[in-house]
């Protein structure tokens, strides 16, 4: 396999399709909202009159507040959670749109947005299905390890939560490796073979095997251009970061507000810049997984 040949067509792909960009963005990062926790004291009664007055104090404050801007805040909270779903229901149509694409492109078929996105939502439950297994399996590794290793050392086993330990990371960490070594592939099976979620999984690990020194040498590639995009995208960053605060320092001895409003656009430039960027590397890592794929696949089919 021509592994330079792969990453060259890749790299045209993503440049001449810029469409896919798009899916490059919503594929490149995961729907989902942080929950936010927090601890409560209970304080013992001391008779106080003080203690009293601050508790009622505090109650009525809350319920004041909860009165005035509880449904904001509940309306603000489902929203959010709304558009956490949309994103994440975006992120796996737009795998499956990615993948659907860059074959189609590299068989010279037609392909744009339109065709990539319904592509992707006809296969949005073959995905959905194939990463919900791989979760489900990446976690009852985890209870494997964690569940004996709370038993035994609330039994006062030490030595074999240990032992334990050490053994089943091993094993979990080697499972890990396989799990990131196959999914890629399992997403492309299920895309462009149209497989089932099992029946996927059990093809993209049999492709892995048959074909484990090709694709261990386009990862390791793939991991060398990665850190080259970082150390080039971090020193733009140094370049141009340094360039802009030193005019928004000239603009700031002129007027501060000038100042607040130039930092404010090219806070927003930038930000839209990243994202951009971040959408057309995506792309393009996508486009050699998905062109190494149909390689290998039509010389194990030959």
């Amino acid at each position: 396999m021509d592994y330079f040949a792969i990453i060259k067509k890749a790299f045209q792909i993503s440049a001449r399709h810029k469409f896919l960009w798009i899916f490059g963005i919503l594929a490149g990062g995961y729907g989902g909202f942080r929950g936010f926790s927090f601890n409560t004291s209970s304080y013992s009664a001391t008779g106080s009159q003080w203690q009293k007055t601050f508790n009622n104090l505090n109650s009525l404050t809350f319920n004041q507040f909860w009165a005035n801007w509880g449904s904001f805040i509940l309306a603000i909270l489902f929203l959010l959670l709304v558009l956490a779903l949309i994103i994440f229901i975006l992120n796996i149509i737009s795998q499956g749109a990615l993948v659907n694409s860059v074959a189609k492109i590299n068989k010279n078929e037609k392909a744009n947005f339109k065709i990539g996105f319904l592509a992707g939502a006809h296969q949005f439950w073959r995905i959905l299905g194939v990463i919900i297994l791989y979760l489900l399996m990446t976690l009852a590794s985890l209870v494997l390890l964690i569940a004996p290793v709370v038993f035994f050392v609330s039994s006062k086993m030490y030595a074999l939560a240990i032992i334990w330990g050490l053994i089943l990371f091993l094993v979990d960490l080697l499972f890990w490796i396989l799990i990131g070594l196959i999914s890629p592939y399992s997403i492309r099976v299920a895309v462009l073979e149209k497989f089932s979620v099992f029946q996927s999984i059990r093809e993209s690990l049999h492709f892995v095997r048959d074909n484990l020194k090709e694709v261990i040498i386009m990862y390791l590639l793939m991991f060398a251009i990665g850190i080259g995009y970082g150390i080039a995208l971090l020193l733009a960053i140094l370049l141009a970061g340094g360039l802009l605060l030193a005019i928004g320092f000239g603009f700031y001895l002129a007027s501060a507000i000038v100042a607040i409003s130039y930092g404010i656009v090219v806070g927003l430039v930038v930000f839209i810049g990243l994202i951009i960027v971040s959408g057309a590397y995506n792309t393009f890592t996508s486009s050699v997984l998905t062109l190494v794929y149909l390689e290998l696949a039509k010389k194990t089919n030959s």
